[in-house]
């Protein structure tokens, strides 16, 4: 029974191999598990038999492209790919004029998509092509093992091939602006023939090559140079001396050569994927965006050092570091990690060295609440700017006072309903919650089943909130009807509103340096800031 079973698997194997098809799959975007802070691309492959995939034995099946399609699958990064616009025998003038004909070619689902098209939407293009100009002028015979050209031929086209990619180029980023594009440097395709001739065909590729490589010189283009790799072990790399195509082996190196270029100047993660906010001289808030994901649980491992500090719940962004030493570079990574215990690569890393006298931000030193927002720091209530600033007299949406609020004290959300408004459920999950959690504990109400929350909390509305903390926890018969009011413009107000501002102001929590309380002005970073700080401090009484 074993060997009925191998025999069938060897069968198989035998014609898969003998049809041209691969059995190596490659995983789309879609169908990949891992979480994943990478941003998906669409590939387009573009040349000749080496981009479509011919192999040492002359069939199609999986070419670098083909190997390079799956590494950028297995990372998360892959959206699309497509081989269909390079074709066997392609030279440097095929390639230009499939472009601007804009060809079109059949996707093995079944859908017609135009070359324009492609390379609009790609983000990655890899282009191998030149080398069939040349080796028109070229005759070989592999049984005598020798080589004859026309030398003079010969280097007219090769300035004629670094040309036309050149226009190649200039052609797709006048489709696509962003492309990046990465074109395939040419490996010696006879190191089987006699070694007297090796140096002269040393001496052309390296002439072809330097044509090739002067399209580095434009944006978003990177030359991917093969040669010295396939050289290294030739015999593997090109098994058969009667034909210059590469085998399996040769095509993973080559697209691995590949990879390691897109890896260094792809910008693959955000480059604000994550971010570090100074607090004092021994700590920092470490923050990063979200993780996209297919399953419906996530973890963050927090590392410094290589050492695994804590694992946070997919709804938390960032973390606290309060026990560095100044002049001390760290380094930070933080992986996602799903239910299944997928890990996401790449995660995202980054150093930081805390210097000495270090100013918490740029723009708060002198500002009449500099001693409050830096309480409010300290206690994770405010982040800073990615620049270095506070912005202390920006203004706060009602949805950021929520999260303020409810972040400072810690609130749990108390109620039952999914959602009590009908204008937040575009806002993240977080988001969502906070305002809940603000409603639910009765700090904020709304009106007739809207938040507003694109509105800008106004002075008024912010005291109100802390009034309605302060009377969960004071007993407001302390504050007596012939209460004192300090402002001269609260007239038009609800009497909860006046009696808040009033009391706060008796407390010491509002001062009352000025005549007016300005009640409708838009509460700013700044107000709020002080007003939750000494809230805070007033319930540690």
């Amino acid at each position: 029974m074993k060997k009925k079973c191998m025999l069938q698997i060897m069968l198989v194997l035998s014609l898969i191999m003998y049809i041209g098809i691969s059995p190596l799959h490659y995983v789309s975007a879609q169908e990949t598990t891992a979480p994943s802070w990478v941003t998906s691309v669409d590939y387009v492959a573009l040349g000749d038999s080496l981009a479509e995939g011919m192999d040492h034995q002359g069939k199609i099946g999986d070419g670098y492209t083909d190997y390079l399609a799956n590494k950028l699958s297995e990372v998360g990064l892959l959206s699309s790919f497509t081989k269909q616009f390079a074709v066997s025998g392609y030279t440097t003038v095929d390639v230009l004029n499939d472009i601007k004909q804009n060809v079109a070619k059949e996707t093995a689902e079944g859908k017609t998509v135009r070359m324009q098209e492609a390379i609009k939407e790609a983000e990655i293009i890899t282009i191998t092509a030149g080398a069939n100009d040349v080796l028109s002028h070229v005759e070989v015979d592999a049984l005598k093992r020798t080589l004859k050209f026309n030398e003079t031929a010969i280097q007219k086209e090769i300035e004629q091939v670094g040309r036309n990619l050149s226009e190649i180029i200039s052609v797709i980023h006048s489709i696509n602006p962003k492309a990046q594009v990465y074109v395939m440097g040419y490996y010696n395709p006879f190191p089987h023939l006699s070694k007297d001739i090796q140096p002269l065909l040393s001496q052309l590729l390296d002439g072809l090559n330097k044509a090739i490589s002067m399209t580095a010189q434009m944006p978003n283009v990177f030359f991917v140079e093969t040669a010295d790799a396939i050289a290294k072990d030739y015999k593997n790399y090109l098994p058969n001396p009667a034909n210059i195509h590469l085998s399996p082996a040769g095509y993973e190196v080559t697209a691995k050569l590949f990879w390691d270029k897109v890896v260094e100047t792809f910008p693959i993660v955000p480059v604000d994927g994550i971010t570090i906010q100074p607090i004092s001289k021994n700590a920092l808030m470490l923050s990063w965006i979200p993780v996209s994901h297919d399953g419906t649980t996530v973890t963050y491992d927090v590392y410094r050092d290589d050492v695994k500090v804590t694992s946070l719940p997919m709804v938390t962004l960032s973390y606290t570091f309060s026990d560095l030493n100044a002049n001390q570079t760290y380094s930070f990574c933080v992986k996602a990690v799903d239910e299944h215990g997928n890990e996401s690569d790449p995660y995202l890393s980054i150093s930081y060295q805390i210097a000495e006298d270090t100013p918490l931000f740029t723009d708060i030193n002198g500002h009449w609440a500099e001693a409050y927002i830096k309480q409010a720091i300290e206690n994770g209530i405010f982040n800073g700017y990615t620049d270095g600033t506070f912005k202390p007299d920006n203004n706060l949406t009602r949805a950021q006072a929520a999260s303020v609020i409810v972040r400072a004290l810690q609130l749990k959300n108390r109620s039952t309903e999914d959602n009590a408004f009908l204008d937040i459920s575009g806002y993240a999950p977080a988001t969502q919650a906070d305002i809940m959690a603000a409603y639910s504990n009765g700090l904020v109400r709304g009106q007739n089943g809207y938040f507003k929350p694109t509105n800008n909390v106004t002075r008024a509305q912010l005291a109100l909130i802390a009034w309605r903390v302060l009377e969960q926890g004071v007993d407001t018969k302390d504050f007596s009807s012939s209460l004192k009011h300090p402002f001269t413009d609260l007239g038009n107000f609800d009497n909860e509103t006046i009696y808040a501002i009033s009391a706060l102001a008796d407390l010491g929590i509002i001062t009352k340096d000025e005549a007016t309380f300005r009640p409708n002005d838009a509460a700013t970073r700044a107000d709020t800031a002080a007003i939750i700080s000494l809230l805070i401090d007033y319930l540690q009484q």
